[in-house]
């Protein structure tokens, strides 16, 4: 028996509300809204980057805030300090086209981070987070290869922070 558009569209429709009320959920749709619930001893945090741009650093301050932190400029006002650390890892090349001029490249970033609390007592130890991505680069238009990359790069530091918010959430 063939189907048609409408019944479907139906059976697409119950999946989706059984889903829904079993409580399934996307992965990373917790961050979106805001329902991350971060321990009471992160609710308040120094943020401490060092090899940051400013760009990166709102970036994170944004996914702090958020997840439901309050970043503060002093140390005395917070109830923990946040370190962070985000660093570029060298580009891979992986694979070159033949007569398209396209080029496939890995890139990657990582984030070390640890937490003190404001006594000094090592909440989170040092951990290190990784995240890359291959994406295809046109050789033979270098702006339009360039804004690629500097977009993919973008999400990719997103995802960081992301990953490093849920890791938050598990203290």
């Amino acid at each position: 028996m063939p189907m048609n558009p409408l019944r479907i569209g139906l059976i697409v429709l119950l999946c989706g509300l059984c889903l829904s009320a079993c409580g399934f959920r996307l992965a990373g749709t917790t961050e979106a809204t805001g329902n991350t619930e971060l321990p009471p001893q992160l609710l308040s945090i120094y943020l401490v980057t060092s090899n940051m741009n400013g760009v990166q650093r709102r970036a994170l301050v944004k996914s702090l805030t958020r997840a439901g932190a309050e970043v503060v400029a002093e140390a005395d006002a917070a109830s923990a300090k946040l370190a962070v650390i985000l660093n570029e890892l060298p580009d891979q090349q992986l694979a070159t086209g033949g007569t398209g001029g396209g080029i496939v490249k890995r890139i990657s970033r990582s984030l070390d981070f640890n937490i003190k609390s404001e006594d000094g007592e090592v909440i989170v130890a040092p951990r290190n987070l990784r995240q890359q991505v291959d994406i295809t680069l046109d050789d033979n238009s270098l702006l339009a290869s360039n804004r690629e990359k500097k977009s993919v790069t973008r999400d990719l530091e997103q995802a960081l922070y992301d990953q490093l918010i849920r890791q938050l959430t598990l203290i």
